[in-house]
């Protein structure tokens, strides 16, 4: 018997459908371009809920409501999260121990797998904390590479179900050190066209340009999607019904105080009121807020300070003035620069690239702010008496 959950604002993955706010759309579109066999490109900020909305897709494959046109009948996902690979072998390594999870009961299944990878020397470990088989493999070259997923590739697409692939952070290929790595796997892909896949990723100025690039191999192979915030109206729904399931009250000031103070950014929506949740309160007020808001400052601060040693000051200088500003939408203007010391718009503007490159800021509309939402409120808070 699975464990009742208490506090339904999860922030720590999918647990099913009632959990999850809204994205019906969003949902509709993926279900429909894979049963129109069509590849499709996720982007979203970091912590919107993208990997939730894939895997609450992969509930909808498995679990075909009656009467639904999407999908006619159960579809299995091969879900393969590319962000922990460091290069081709630990892919390989990723993509294999997924397709063990379609029918890892069969033991023929798991024979015809690791005969089909016999050639690049398979092991077969389990995973100490969730005890599901992974594969282990030599892989030396690209061409191992490309022998290995071409193979896969075929046997799946002679089993008799319909199938999709979802590839999590797939723009990390593009940091691994094998050369040609999205030609190789471009040109393997579209040898199948009755395999839906779905690209997706956090990092938009690298993942983009692989799909909307001329010269790039996905150039035009996957429609574009974009991941936005919450529409305010349907999160406050889900917000209010939640906490009045449990007989607890919030009105619709505190829930505009929450969503401001988050900028509506769902993983952070989904935090601040889990804090709220568990408050032993049956009315959510604005000191119980400013408390969860000041806890979460406090236990996030060694992590925050920290950022003070590993970024240059300059850097740094200017993390700052965005956050207190929270958000500019001319960073090089003489004003900004003049109000907060900075020192001049040719420093500005290379700081500014080197702190996007690292992800520290981001463009949110035709403003610049803080990535880590968290992280700006503690710089405001730090540095702005805000």
């Amino acid at each position: 018997m699975k464990n009742k959950i208490y506090n339904p604002f999860v922030t720590g993955g999918y647990i099913g459908p009632d959990y999850f706010c809204d994205r019906q759309n969003e949902t509709d579109l993926l279900l429909k371009a894979i049963s129109s066999k069509r590849n499709l490109t996720l982007i979203s900020l970091r912590r919107m809920g993208k990997t939730g909305l894939l895997k609450h897709v992969r509930h909808h494959l498995g679990h075909i409501p009656k009467g639904s046109r999407a999908v006619q009948k159960p579809v299995a996902v091969i879900y393969v999260d590319l962000m922990p690979t460091m290069n081709g072998n630990d892919m390989m390594n990723t993509i294999s121990s997924a397709l063990l999870h379609l029918k890892q009961d069969e033991k023929s299944f798991l024979g015809k797998v690791l005969a089909i990878l016999a050639t690049l020397r398979p092991k077969i470990t389990y995973d100490n904390l969730t005890g599901q088989p992974t594969v282990e493999l030599k892989v030396d070259s690209p061409s191992d590479i490309q022998f290995g997923f071409d193979h896969l590739l075929s046997f799946i697409s002679e089993i008799k179900q319909d199938m999709v692939f979802m590839f999590d952070e797939f723009q990390q290929i593009s940091q691994y050190p094998e050369k040609n790595m999205e030609n190789l796997l471009r040109t393997i892909i579209q040898s199948y066209p009755t395999i839906p896949f779905i690209f997706s990723g956090s990092s938009k100025h690298m993942l983009e340009p692989m799909f909307s690039a001329a010269g790039r191999p996905f150039y035009q192979s996957a429609e574009l999607m974009y991941l936005d915030k919450i529409p305010a109206p349907d999160y406050r729904k889900f917000i209010v019904e939640k906490f009045e399931s449990a007989g607890k009250k919030i009105d619709d000031e505190a829930i505009s105080r929450i969503f401001t103070w988050t900028r509506l950014h769902t993983f952070y929506v989904q935090d601040v009121c889990n804090l709220l949740f568990e408050a032993d309160r049956k009315v959510i007020d604005q000191d119980l807020i400013s408390q969860v808001f000041h806890r979460v400052l406090t236990s996030h601060e060694p992590l925050f300070a920290s950022y003070r040693n590993l970024i240059p000051g300059h850097q740094y200088r200017l993390l700052q003035a965005i956050a207190v500003e929270d958000g500019i939408v001319q960073p090089t203007s003489g004003a900004f620069i003049k109000d907060h010391s900075l020192t001049s718009a040719s420093s500005v503007a290379a700081s500014l690239k080197s702190l996007s490159g690292k992800e520290m800021i981001v463009q949110s509309g035709n403003k610049w702010v803080v990535y880590d939402v968290f992280f700006s409120r503690w710089l405001q808070y730090q540095y702005g008496n805000k």
